[in-house]
């Protein structure tokens, strides 16, 4: 006698209502932590940027500017697609002929930075010490026009970061 092994059709459709039943419920929690990944990823490349910019006025010796713009730096205070990091050796935060371009970082799509700072300045510069030129602020990330977390740097160019306040701006 030959006895044939496996399923039923009937025992492979309940397999196959559970594993929807698991996916359908597991679905909200991976986006979640999907979303979280992305905006971990977006302050870390700000930061990284930061560290650059400040690495790089102490190593070099001279005044580094961070902008936002693809081939100069915009004057607007939200900024999007791309990331500026040159000697800025006039001062004046703009990437002029003379001054060395050392990085350009893209942007995430869908995310942004708002740059606010005392003396409203759409740059931040660090000095040769280290710190910046009286440029301290904050940055916040906005996900589709909504704060989610802000980059705080003080005086002496160091930075910290922290869940944005419910009176955070995006705009």
């Amino acid at each position: 006698m030959n006895r044939m092994h496996g399923q039923t059709l009937v025992e492979l459709m309940v397999c196959l209502l559970i594993g929807g039943i698991m996916l359908t419920t597991a679905l909200p929690a991976f986006t979640s932590t999907l979303q979280r990944n992305q905006r971990t990823q977006a302050v870390n490349q700000l930061l990284g940027a930061l560290h650059f910019a400040r690495g790089s006025a102490v190593t070099v010796r001279t005044t580094m500017a961070l902008c936002s713009g693809n081939a100069d730096c915009n004057s607007e205070k939200i900024w999007r697609s791309q990331l500026l990091i040159f000697d800025d050796r006039n001062g004046n935060g703009q990437l002029d002929a003379n001054e060395q371009l050392h990085r350009q970082i893209t942007l995430r799509d869908g995310y942004s930075w708002r740059w606010s700072n005392f003396r409203r300045r759409p740059y931040l510069q660090f000095e040769a010490d280290g710190t910046t030129r009286a440029l301290n602020g904050t940055f916040t990330l906005c996900h589709d026009s909504i704060p989610t977390q802000q980059i705080v740097i003080n005086l002496t160019g160091r930075v910290r970061t922290q869940a944005a306040p419910l009176d955070a701006s995006c705009g």
